[in-house]
């Protein structure tokens, strides 16, 4: 039996159809600049896209928490700072309270009473930010020798006991001041090292959540000079398809014209 072939209306007809999907589509795809918005589009796509954008909220998340992690380090540092101002200021006042020969009572007092704010003032800042150093400074001092033994006696003083020991010890307050110093300052090492490792760790997480936007946004975005092609493509197909329906109408016409 022999094929028949379409006829030209037929054939117009399905060019037509076939350029309003094709028009329809790319005009999605160019409005919502996404070449998947169903999961017809693409489906194995569509699968991709959603894992790699699971993925970005993930590193999203980590680098979020990362940047807390970050600012609360810098509150500590900066409580830190102020800590090391103040230890510096005591470190003052026990080479001024040594010299006791040459104090009055009352000047004495001032240097008692300056150093308790200050050492109550590092005690706060440090505290509140998360970062108590306080029970990190203590030295042991001796006080005696076991009358028994003859071995020495120590007491382990902290920088609470420091206002009382500049005019008594001023030996052991210095030694106290020193140990004060080198805590603080060990502490800020750590942290700095802290943050150094934090914002190494932050740039590669950004990095990577960039690499995984890009592989999603090649699997998911439009390629607008593409669809805009495509667009064009259909619109050519439209009207030659328009043409060819007219051809078809006409040739009808004609055979009814010769039926008659």
């Amino acid at each position: 039996m022999p094929i028949t072939p379409p006829s030209l209306f037929t054939t117009g007809l399905q060019g037509v159809q076939q350029s309003h999907a094709l028009l329809a589509r790319s005009s999605e795809r160019l409005a919502t600049g996404l070449r998947i918005n169903r999961g017809a589009d693409d489906p194995a796509g569509l699968i991709a896209s959603e894992h790699l954008g699971g993925q970005m909220s993930s590193i999203s998340a980590k680098i979020n928490a990362m940047g807390r992690t970050n600012m609360e380090l810098s509150i500590q540092e900066g409580t830190l700072s102020a800590a090391s101002y103040g230890v510096r200021d005591l470190s003052g006042l026990v080479v001024q309270g040594a010299n006791a020969g040459g104090l009055t009572d009352t000047e004495s007092a001032a240097i008692t009473t300056t150093a308790s704010g200050i050492v109550q003032s590092i005690g706060t800042l440090t505290n509140a930010s998360g970062n108590p150093i306080m029970g990190d400074i203590s030295i042991e001092r001796q006080i005696g020798t076991d009358p028994g033994t003859g071995d020495p006696i120590y007491e382990t003083v902290t920088l609470n006991d420091l206002p009382s020991l500049i005019a008594s010890d001023p030996e052991s307050a210095q030694a106290l001041v020193d140990e004060a110093s080198g805590v603080v300052a060990s502490r800020q090492a750590e942290i700095g090292a802290e943050q150094r490792s934090n914002e190494s760790m932050q740039r590669a997480m950004e990095e990577e959540f960039i690499n995984v936007a890009r592989a999603q946004s090649s699997i998911r975005d439009t390629d607008y000079a593409k669809e805009a092609s495509e667009s064009v493509r259909a619109s050519i197909l439209g009207k030659a398809s328009i043409l060819v329906l007219q051809i078809g109408q006409q040739q009808s016409e004609r055979v009814l014209d010769l039926l008659a």
